[in-house]
């Protein structure tokens, strides 16, 4: 197996990670802190951990790719083997008049009623 160079592999970024979950955990601590009424603590709560979740869920899907690269080194490209398959379909024919999706007569009683 080669070496892995730091500077072909992009790196996860982890400091977006930590922004996008900090705002909602710090929300979260005020809310226990301040006790509001049930009603609006829970919903509080509920909001701000749903927020958290899809912060962190999209964040995981912007750096899919730099979590896929850690995994290869500089010489992986040229063990990858990809395989092509032909498709033999038929080639679709252009559609004849004899097929026509609208008959020229509604074309003709559109075009005056448009009028």
């Amino acid at each position: 197996m080669c070496a892995t160079s730091p500077q072909a592999i992009g790196r996860p970024r982890w400091g977006w990670l930590y922004g996008t979950v900090l705002a909602p955990l710090a929300g979260l601590a005020v809310v226990e802190v301040t006790g509001p009424p049930n009603l609006v603590r829970t919903l509080l709560r509920s909001v701000l951990a749903l927020t958290a979740l899809v912060g962190m869920a999209l964040w995981v899907r912007a750096n899919r790719a730099a979590f896929d690269l850690q995994e290869w080194c500089d010489c992986a490209s040229s063990t990858v083997t990809v395989r092509v398959i032909e498709s033999h379909r038929p080639a679709t024919e252009p559609p004849s008049e004899a097929h026509e999706l609208v008959p020229a007569t509604a074309e003709r009683d559109l075009d005056l009623v448009a009028r």
